[in-house]
């Protein structure tokens, strides 16, 4: 464990005693009976601005009681430390309740990086000896030595880069993603801060600094976890949708005749002279994608009459995924003589 990144950090409090201030919860002092952060109204707060994200693996309380000729029974009784990244939302990041130690000390279950630290107390959970007042000579927040990731791409099967979002940062750690329907696996490209860190991806290692993942239809979690020299592990997740089909099976040009359909094959010449209008029935690969049919910018539904011009009619024919983001577009250039 590092630096306790508490000491002499920017801090309030829901309200103070004076002349017990919240600065003295984080001056380092704990031989000054005097020095230490006193609150009279619960549930209250003191609140830590690192000034930037930071890495905390341990934390500690010191409660008067047992220092500086405070009674043994001063101590802190429930209390919880919150991490947020603005200073207004949230979240709990370890809990003590019925606690009788004046010396309370903690290691994280897995580190947690935030800019703003909490040391929240809740009704009644104050001093033994008091439990509506709350005290603290000390608040410590011990920096953890983690790894993160310093970049992080994912590429589709054609190498084409598949965009994260949010854009990558490494003090984010949960992404979205989408790829096609042909990207039935990606290659994920991550690097570590640090050189000694090891990386895995799904519990994988990495070959030449990357890793091929498998996707299945639709959803799938990709894990990516980096793990310090000292055993600290930092975990990303990239939530990656593949596409559902965009693909069409088959096509009928109503009087029309044309080369066998290929799905994969998007543009088709044919010829007619006697006929007026056509109509197009097509076929998903997958029933629920969205497909849709036009002439000039005219929209017709399927088995619907399109009338035909002399000269060029080129009908589109769009296929739109369901899930994801994908789509293909075939063309049947009608010709009409007369």
């Amino acid at each position: 464990m590092g630096n306790n990144l508490a000491l002499n950090a920017y801090i309030k409090a829901s309200s103070y005693v004076d002349p017990y201030a919240p600065y003295r919860a984080v001056n380092g002092t704990t031989s000054d009976p005097t020095s230490r952060w006193l609150c009279a109204a619960l549930p209250g707060w003191l609140s830590l601005d690192l000034k930037n994200s930071r890495w905390i693996g341990q934390w500690t309380v010191k409660s008067p009681g047992n220092q500086a000729g405070w009674p043994v029974d001063y101590c802190m009784t429930s209390f919880r430390l919150e991490s947020s990244l603005d200073g207004t939302n949230w979240t709990i990041v370890d809990s003590v309740t019925g606690n009788n130690s004046n010396l309370f000390t903690r290691v994280l279950p897995s580190p947690v990086c935030a800019r703003y630290f909490r040391l929240y107390v809740p009704g009644g959970g104050g001093l033994k000896a008091n439990r509506a007042a709350a005290s603290i000579m000390e608040l410590e927040l011990i920096e953890a030595d983690a790894a993160v990731l310093s970049s992080l791409e994912i590429k589709d099967n054609n190498g084409n880069d598949a965009v994260l979002t949010p854009g990558f940062y490494p003090d984010t750690f949960i992404y979205v993603s989408n790829v096609g329907f042909d990207s039935d696996c990606i290659t994920v490209i991550p690097s570590a801060s640090k050189a000694t860190a090891v990386i895995t991806v799904n519990g994988q290692g990495l070959t030449d600094g990357k890793a091929a993942v498998e996707l299945n239809n639709e959803s799938n979690t990709v894990e990516i976890k980096v793990t310090s020299a000292d055993g600290v592990t930092v975990t990303y997740q990239v939530a990656v949708t593949r596409a559902s089909s965009p693909y069409l099976t088959s096509v009928k040009l109503a009087g029309l005749r044309f080369s066998v359909f290929e799905k994969t094959t998007y543009s088709y010449n044919l010829s007619t002279s006697r006929l007026t209008e056509t109509a197009v029935i097509p076929a998903s690969e997958d029933p629920e994608a969205v497909v849709e049919i036009t002439l000039n910018d005219v929209v017709y539904s399927s088995g619907q009459q399109i009338p035909l011009n002399e000269g060029l009619n080129p009908i589109n024919v769009t296929v739109t995924s369901k899930t994801g983001d994908d789509s293909r577009n075939y063309i049947f250039n009608i010709n009409k003589s007369t």
